[in-house]
């Protein structure tokens, strides 16, 4: 076969009733090398009908088998330990390197299609999907069939951003990748013998290398798993009819506060693990609105550490905005000269207090040396994508305004410094987001006031502190 010219390849498929190829592989020119060289993704490319790409794919595997039996008649040689270490790592680097930059197949003329016109996808056409692009990332997995939640990730961004109107209302991500992983349970439920596959089903309480089981336990099983399935569909449906909920909650003008608290206390976990795997915050905000509510935001918050950081914050910067103001007082700051003057123009206790409390919050980073624009943007447009609040007027109490930002977008406005603190703090929290290196003493010293960490004595005397004021 190797050394066929491009009629005798064609001569080939007819006699394997393969005959409608023949016309495009001869607009190819593919000889017989050229044959032996395809991948699936060619065939892909060559071949639009998924029934003649099984059967090419299953010709050319089985006379590249054939051939290397003639050639090596002898038994194989064992691989050693050292050389599946040695492939495993090579699989590994590879599996590496395409998730960062994941192309996705080329689909067949059904799909494209579909995909042209941007029609909404019916049950059967999902799973057309979903097959190639397990079959697709399987490849480039080495045949791996336990892909990570990183890669997961990769390949549904890639499908979403190159066709956005598969994000039905904003839940999308989630439905996709789900309907991914359980086309990768699929596939690996039959599989006996596949060294990693087996190796997780023992691994995971599933028997291997035992007598066979009698029909009752057999259909035992059956039932048990049928049960199962059974309770992951309702909890499945479940979590989508609260999503639904919730986006149609949170466009009333009259909203049910305590269903909320209910419903949002219910999908703890299942946010938990969206956030946990990185799914995009925006997705997340979808299907989760009301996470924007800094009430929510602080609700979230108390349920994962059992702390009212409202409560919490008011303290903080009751007690130390003296404290922090006086350490800056010789300080040529913007703020700190913004406040004097307002200051001189008021006499109201309850004023004052506010205003101390306002310039504390935006001069906190300051104290520590560190970049306040990681954590407080006054008057200005946000640059960054970390969590930072935006402040406009902070020291004019009728039109002041404050709001946080997250990944550049304002995520919720707020009425006060202390509501506007304490979103900040509990968005780091909530969304996973791992703090700035610049702005680390800062968020450090109010998470130990935040936490009664016990070293908080030793952090007051390194940033020269006084005792708070009481």
């Amino acid at each position: 076969m190797e050394t066929w010219s491009v009629d005798q390849v064609c001569s080939w498929l007819v006699e394997k009733n393969l005959g409608e190829l023949v016309h495009r592989f001869q607009e190819e020119e593919v000889s017989g090398a050229a044959l032996l060289a395809l991948n699936d993704r060619m065939v892909q490319q060559l071949v639009k009908k998924i029934g003649h790409q099984a059967v090419l794919m299953d010709l050319i595997k089985k006379y590249k088998q054939k051939s290397q039996e003639l050639k090596s008649p002898g038994e194989t040689a064992p691989v050693t330990q050292a050389e599946r270490k040695v492939r495993h790592i090579l699989a590994r680097n590879k599996a590496l390197q395409w998730t960062k930059s994941y192309v996705l197949p080329e689909f067949p003329y059904d799909v494209k299609c579909m995909l042209a016109e941007q029609k909404c996808p019916d049950h059967s056409m999902r799973i057309r999907i979903i097959e190639f692009l397990q079959a697709d990332m399987t490849k480039y997995l080495e045949g791996s069939l336990y892909p990570t939640t990183q890669q997961y990730n990769d390949v549904v961004n890639a499908l979403l951003q190159a066709h956005p109107f598969l994000d039905e209302d904003g839940c999308g991500f989630f439905l996709w990748k789900r309907a991914l992983k359980d086309r990768f349970k699929y596939v690996r439920r039959p599989i006996e013998d596949d060294e990693q596959v087996m190796r997780n089903k023992c691994k995971f309480g599933h028997r291997r290398g035992q007598t066979r089981k009698s029909l009752a336990d057999i259909r035992f099983n059956e039932i048990k798993t049928i049960q199962i399935k059974e309770e992951a569909v309702c909890l499945d449906s479940e979590v989508d009819e609260h999503i639904n909920w919730f986006q149609q909650e949170y466009v009333k003008t009259e909203k049910d506060w305590r269903e909320i608290d209910k419903r949002m206390s219910q999908t703890l976990e299942i946010r938990r693990k969206l956030i946990g795997g990185r799914t995009p915050l925006k997705d997340v905000l979808k299907m989760f609105p009301f996470l924007q509510c800094p009430y929510q935001l602080f609700r979230e918050f108390q349920l994962l550490t059992r702390t009212d950081i409202y409560k919490k914050i008011r303290h903080i910067l009751e007690s130390y905005s003296e404290n922090i103001l006086a350490s800056l007082s010789l300080v040529d700051n913007p703020i700190n000269i913004a406040l004097q003057e307002k200051m001189k123009q008021h006499t109201d206790e309850d004023m004052l207090k506010h205003m101390k409390m306002t310039a504390t919050c935006l001069l906190l980073p300051d104290v520590f040396g560190e970049d306040s624009s990681l954590f407080v943007i006054v008057n200005d447009k946000v640059q960054v994508s970390t969590p930072v609040l935006e402040v406009k007027n902070p020291f004019n109490m009728d039109v002041c305004e404050f709001s946080l930002y997250l990944e550049k977008e304002k995520l919720t406005k707020v009425d006060d410094c202390i509501t506007a603190l304490a979103a900040l703090m509990a968005s780091f929290h909530v969304f996973g987001i791992e703090c700035p290196r610049r702005l680390s003493q800062t968020l450090n010293f109010l998470e130990t006031l935040i936490f009664d960490s016990p070293s908080m004595k030793e952090k007051e005397k390194e940033v020269g502190f006084l005792h708070p004021v009481t």
